[in-house]
């Protein structure tokens, strides 16, 4: 996903994938939940990524005070590390609030501008039975946001965001830094799991534009599907260079 800071040809590699998935028996096409993230996955926009990064640079020099200089490399650093900028601040001792944290890095971006609707997807997203579920390192607030631009939130049941492990972590008591996780560690995957219905990880499956939480997700024994992309990543079940061509990799889906 987009994580803030993120944002491989012979003949028809969507299909020489779901081929090879199909042989591998009746449990792979057994999909009951699909775990969707957000940013990267359901849309793409370079400008959007680009002012989220100029945001939080932003932020770390003019609320946490670090030298503007160095804010890129701090946050990029944070990035690769942590899988998520904000989560490498709490855990490096930084004096950050989430609330603030996310009206700073999103409050001020041209949603209207950069996400239009797109009733393809909204159509494509509707054809598919089982329960649907976004799973993103964003906060819900830009969630909810994108997925109303873009005109899809009602096709899913759920937000599954960096926000609500905050929360969660808040409610076990102790140093929270040392309690939140987020893509692409074990951890978040099975948080998902529960909040999506205390669904199975074999017969769930996991899109993403990340090949950190593809790796991830397979560790954890979901269905995977590497989204922006015709090559798999490790991990990946699947390859698409864009979510409409789910149908294409995986028609069992909707059988």
């Amino acid at each position: 996903g987009f994580c803030l800071l993120q944002t491989c040809l012979f003949i028809s590699p969507r299909r020489r994938q779901s081929a090879s998935l199909v042989e591998m028996g009746s449990d792979a096409k057994a999909t009951k939940v699909l775990l969707v993230d957000l940013d990267g996955t359901l849309y793409r926009s370079q400008q959007l990524f680009e002012d989220v990064r100029v945001n939080i640079n932003d932020y770390v020099t003019n609320v946490l005070g670090v030298p503007r200089e160095d804010a890129d490399e701090l946050s990029g650093r944070l990035y690769r590390e942590y899988g998520l900028t904000i989560l490498g601040l709490m855990s490096e001792k930084f004096d950050v609030d989430c609330d603030h944290w996310h009206k700073e890095v999103h409050g001020n971006l041209d949603y209207e501008k950069l996400l239009p609707k797109n009733p393809a997807l909204k159509d494509l997203l509707d054809s598919l039975a089982m329960p649907k579920y976004i799973f993103t390192n964003a906060d819900r607030v830009h969630a909810n946001v994108c997925l109303e631009h873009i005109g899809i939130k009602e096709c899913f049941e759920d937000i599954i965001s960096f926000d609500c492990i905050v929360d969660w972590a808040k409610g076990q008591g102790g140093d929270v830094s040392k309690k939140v996780f987020c893509k692409p560690e074990r951890e978040s995957f099975e948080f998902a799991l529960k909040r999506a219905g205390g669904a199975e990880a074999a017969t769930t499956m996991f899109l993403d534009d990340s090949a950190a939480n593809i790796k991830g997700a397979k560790a954890v024994g979901l269905q995977t599907v590497f989204v922006g992309n015709s090559e798999p990543c490790e991990g990946a079940d699947h390859a698409i260079e864009n979510f409409l061509h789910l149908k294409d990799a995986a028609p069992y889906l909707w059988t």
